[in-house]
């Protein structure tokens, strides 16, 4: 009896801490880096989700790519590099870090990084947030358009039911031996913490359990 009433204290208390937690549910791992002077093709993260780093240096053009996905966050960093006569050879470069999710309850997030376009062509930069497939936040580093280190910050709300895609791509074809680079930090939390006095009243609920049982014995 003592068992079956501290069981069920125990699983209330740990029910009420798994809501408080906002978590990731991952649905789709489209990353990749590329080289188009690379016979394989694109190279995708095996097996899904892992992380990885691969590079050429042939034809003056490499791609980087490193990325940690936990439950309750994103992060990573990515570049691409092509040198001053990579566009003779055709020789361009694309680092893209592309992951669909959803979450399990109303979340809260904050989403920072930075854009990083070192050369006037041949490069492009981008970062985009999409609700349902609709960009709902979006940061764009193109050419000319905001050389050097440009930072942006988002904060919003998931919602459960819905899903969700971030985007950060560089692509380079000629920066004159300068890489084009991207970062970012996704970090979520319950946009509905439970409230204190739901965590005295489960601590209350477990002590007259507890006297219950002394009472028993």
């Amino acid at each position: 009896m003592k068992r079956s009433r501290s069981a069920i204290a125990f699983s209330i208390l740990m029910g009420m801490a798994y809501n408080a937690q906002a978590a990731i549910v991952y649905l789709s791992d489209d990353r990749y880096i590329d080289h188009t002077k690379n016979i394989a093709g694109p190279i995708t993260p095996s097996p899904a989700y892992s992380d990885f780093n691969e590079s050429w240096w042939a034809w003056e053009a490499g791609a980087f790519q490193n990325t940690v996905l936990t439950s309750s966050t994103m992060s990573g960093s990515g570049s691409t590099y092509a040198g001053f006569d990579a566009h003779l050879y055709g020789a361009e470069a694309t680092s893209v870090f592309s992951v669909t999710f959803s979450v399990d309850q109303l979340t809260d997030y904050s989403l920072s990084g930075f854009l990083d376009t070192n050369w006037y062509f041949g490069s492009q930069l981008y970062m985009t947030l999409k609700e349902n497939g609709a960009e709902i936040q979006w940061y764009t580093d193109s050419d000319a358009l905001n050389l050097g280190v440009n930072n942006f910050n988002f904060n919003g709300q998931f919602s459960p039911g819905n899903s969700y895609q971030l985007n950060l791509l560089s692509h380079s074809s000629e920066s004159d031996y300068y890489y084009e680079e991207w970062g970012f930090n996704l970090a979520t939390s319950s946009a509905v913490p439970v409230p204190a006095a739901a965590w005295l009243l489960a601590f209350g609920l477990a002590g007259l359990i507890g006297i219950a049982n002394r009472r028993i014995a």
